[in-house]
């Protein structure tokens, strides 16, 4: 069963669009990495400086091993000094998705 992980990260006032464009600059390596499925990038229609990565992996370790691996090549820092706070991570299984009326 892949993995579900949500990296929330939240901007210094301002700083959502370089937040943002960092993500979207790594994406390439990213989606490249073993066991990546999938990723999104959100950003909080209420708060621009509040972007949300939200990925699928093979498992969890996966993940771990994408962040330990960024973490090692400087990038975890450099989004730190663009955050207000710790990047805030979640694991998630799926229980169930479907599609609603209007899906295209």
């Amino acid at each position: 069963m892949s993995t579900l992980v949500t990296a929330e990260l939240f901007a210094r006032p301002g700083c959502g669009d370089d937040v943002a464009q960092l993500l979207l600059d790594i994406l390439g390596e990213s989606l490249q990495h073993e066991g990546c499925e999938e990723i999104r990038i959100l950003r909080d229609q209420n708060d621009a400086d509040h972007v949300t990565g939200l990925t699928q992996w093979t498992q969890a370790h996966n993940y771990t091993d994408y962040l330990a691996w960024r973490t090692a090549h400087g990038f975890t820092a450099t989004f730190e000094a663009m955050l207000t706070r710790p990047l805030v991570l979640h694991y998630y299984d799926e229980i169930y998705q479907g599609q609603g009326i209007a899906a295209p």
